[in-house]
């Protein structure tokens, strides 16, 4: 009986991100929801570079209310070595703890939703990732076209400000600052 029940618990937090996405931001005419996404890391230093991808995140933008959800399973990042992904996802992010980095908030500058083009983007809200939430801001483009949006957006994770500690022994081989590397596509939302 036991194993049912935690077959059960794994099946539904397999789709609770899908639920979270959809029910953060009241779906309807003005929504778009992500079809594909692409989001990257890169830590360079004179030692090692390390570089990862996550292709299984999850957004929604509500043009209405100009605002914009991501969530991202980070323990859905692949690497180049599988030893680098055990280490990044048991000694540093710590995903059995904190699976989830999330960010809400609101599109802050004039966007024409209706009318095709590619405009900057400027964004600002909560970011939460190994289990600490700042205030943060971003920056990006957004390609309208023929319905359709793509968002493209990089920017810098500064380790120490999410409480991600690296051992010193290591050190020389992960960077204090990671650049990150974010596209989403969307279509809008179309209940079935």
């Amino acid at each position: 009986m036991e194993q049912q029940t935690i077959k059960k618990y794994l099946h539904m937090k397999k789709f609770l991100p899908i639920v979270l996405v959809v029910s953060a931001i009241q779906m309807s005419a003005q929504t778009f929801k992500s079809t594909s996404s692409k989001i990257s890391f890169f830590s360079k230093t004179p030692v090692e570079n390390i570089s990862a991808v996550n292709t299984t995140s999850q957004s929604a933008i509500d043009t209405k209310k100009k605002s914009i959800l991501v969530l991202v399973k980070v323990i859905a990042f692949k690497f180049e070595k599988p030893l680098m992904e055990e280490h990044f996802n048991e000694k540093y992010l710590e995903t059995d703890k904190f699976a989830d980095a999330v960010f809400k908030g609101t599109i802050t500058n004039p966007i024409d939703f209706t009318k095709d083009g590619v405009y900057t983007v400027k964004a600002e809200g909560n970011f939460t990732m190994h289990g600490v939430t700042k205030a943060q801001k971003f920056e990006g483009t957004l390609e309208i076209k023929k319905g359709k949006m793509i968002l493209h957006c990089k920017f810098n994770v500064k380790l120490a400000d999410y409480k991600i500690e690296v051992p010193s022994v290591v050190t020389e081989k992960i960077a204090e600052t990671i650049e990150v590397d974010v596209n989403f596509t969307y279509e809008p939302y179309k209940k079935s």
